[in-house]
């Protein structure tokens, strides 16, 4: 009788143990789902121009100046160097740094439509050259400087000085356009 109660105990001791080691493996289960679920939903993208120029930085909601500067050169060129051939692609360029709110969306690609009719109805092919990047991180405003030619055909029509103003905003380490001011 001794011998059946002691392989009664050991049976015992060996599911207690097993039920602590089954709890701790529960938890150390449900810790690592947490975290892949926090690795899943919290994602920074960061969205480059074809060419990097400068060493930048990207820290939570802050940009460095000299991403800031490329990023505004680049949807400048991108916006302002088009003929009536590349209006459309040029500009479809720009929309992965576009905001995805409705309305904000909308007067964004109807100044885009206006820009792209004048384009195409006077038959302009325009050269930019920028000059300066102004950067306001209290209002979040990038402007970019410079200057701006215009061909029609093989005329010469002339040159201005112009200024493409972006109001931006970032959102987990990614810049968005909120609206552009030709």
């Amino acid at each position: 009788m001794k011998r059946f109660y002691s392989f009664l105990e050991k049976l015992q001791f060996e599911v207690r143990w097993q039920s602590y080691t089954i709890m701790g493996l529960l938890v150390v289960v449900l810790i690592e789902g947490i975290f892949l679920f926090r690795l899943a939903t919290h994602k920074t993208i960061i969205v480059l121009p074809p060419r990097v120029d400068k060493e930048f930085w990207v820290s939570g909601e802050e940009l460095s100046y000299s991403y800031l500067e490329q990023i505004g050169k680049y949807l400048a060129d991108r916006i302002l160097n088009v003929s009536p051939a590349i209006v459309d692609k040029s500009l479809a360029s720009v929309y992965p740094f576009l905001t995805t709110n409705p309305e904000e969306l909308k007067a964004i690609k109807e100044v885009f439509a206006s820009y792209t009719n004048s384009i195409k109805n006077n038959d302009w092919w325009q050269s930019f050259y920028p000059m300066k990047v102004i950067v306001d991180p209290q209002n979040q405003t990038l402007a970019v400087e410079g200057i701006l030619k215009k061909f029609t055909g093989n005329t010469y029509i002339g040159e201005e000085r112009r200024t493409i103003v972006f109001k931006f905003t970032v959102q987990q380490g990614r810049f968005i356009v909120r609206e552009v001011k030709l």
